[in-house]
């Protein structure tokens, strides 16, 4: 069975706050635990090819394009007021 002080030990490393009368109950839940992991490790999975992925994907790559992102042109037409290639707004912080 999982002692008192290993339950207390994955608590802080999890930091995770376990009242003390809590803390057998941990203890038999983390043996329960570990007993499910001995039993899934005994599955002779010798025949059963490895899964990465629940469905078979590919990766859609596409080739590299080389384009213009200088848009500044257009970004700037886009806003109501501009000045020396800056956006002008609204001032919203009061001076004090």
């Amino acid at each position: 069975m999982a002692d008192i002080d290993t339950v207390k030990k994955v608590a802080d490393l999890a930091a995770l706050s376990i009242e003390e009368n809590e803390l057998e109950e941990y203890a038999r839940d983390l043996d329960a635990i570990i007993g499910y992991m001995e039993q899934l490790s005994l599955i002779d999975t010798g025949n059963i090819a490895p899964m990465e992925h629940i469905v078979s994907v590919t990766n859609a790559f596409r080739e590299d394009e080389v384009t213009n992102t200088d848009r500044r042109e257009d970004l700037l037409k886009s806003a109501a007021v501009t000045k020396n290639n800056y956006y002008i707004v609204p001032n919203v912080v009061e001076q004090i």
